[in-house]
């Protein structure tokens, strides 16, 4: 993928500014990070569990070869109980973030934000399956709600989850950045706002959660160069024949 499709994603138009607007006005407690840090992990559970079902499917993408799709229908795990459980993960990961700043028009902001950025991305994922299943889709979609999950459950077995899922849709990264955020703002409470910078009780605390970040950050660097470096190897050993 380029890079000017890179960008054009929602997280470079408005998730990054977001981010940094929360991390320059934050006034975090310790009960907001609490709270906030639950609410935020719980999203991201929500995010496992779909992609655990979803994310070796490929559903929605094109294999590069035909027209037609590749992958399944899921309608089992989160699926059963709301259309688009990632994106109500990802919800839940913004809310949390939105508690643990306490600013109520941040809130606001992120809310009007993702609705505008993903619900015609939602009409577009489902006008697809429509096109795709027809019928059977179509009961589906009058049964489980887009946004909101009510409790009821979709009938019918649909899918089955799988820790491949988490592998292939690099869920695992999110996990990663999520707790490398939410690190960075507890340091942020505890050096910038308390001005407890490696002293006091938290001391020690701090000195792991430091190493820890540095591990996690080092641990997506060195996947990062990995790939960099095999891509880079495969491009020289497809090329040599043509030189000799």
């Amino acid at each position: 993928m380029k890079f000017k499709d890179v960008i054009r994603k929602p997280r470079f138009i408005w998730v990054y500014p977001l981010g940094a607007w929360l991390f320059l006005t934050a006034r975090t407690t310790d009960r907001r990070f609490l709270i906030g840090a639950c609410v935020a992990l719980l999203g991201e559970a929500v995010r496992c569990w779909a992609n655990g079902h979803v994310g070796h499917q490929k559903v929605n993408q094109t294999d590069g070869a035909r027209s037609a799709k590749i992958g399944r229908l899921v309608t089992a795990g989160p699926y059963a109980f709301i259309r688009h459980p990632l994106y109500f993960g990802s919800l839940l990961i913004g809310a949390g973030f939105c508690i643990l700043v306490g600013n109520p028009w941040l809130a606001a902001a992120a809310l009007s934000m993702f609705v505008t950025v993903y619900r015609p991305k939602m009409a577009e994922e489902e006008a697809t399956l429509r096109h795709e299943w027809g019928e059977q889709f179509l009961r589906y979609q009058r049964a489980v709600p887009r946004w909101v999950p009510t409790g009821r459950r979709y009938p019918g077995p649909g899918g089955r989850w799988s820790w491949r899922g988490i592998v292939v849709s690099k869920e695992w990264k999110t996990c990663l950045w999520l707790a490398v955020c939410l690190i960075v703002m507890y340091l942020r409470k505890e050096w910038w706002q308390d001005g407890e910078l490696l002293s006091g009780p938290q001391a020690g605390q701090q000195i792991v959660l430091l190493a820890v970040l540095i591990l996690l950050v080092s641990a997506d660097g060195s996947e990062w160069v990995a790939k960099r470096l095999s891509r880079r190897r495969a491009r020289r050993s497809g090329a040599s024949p043509r030189l000799v």
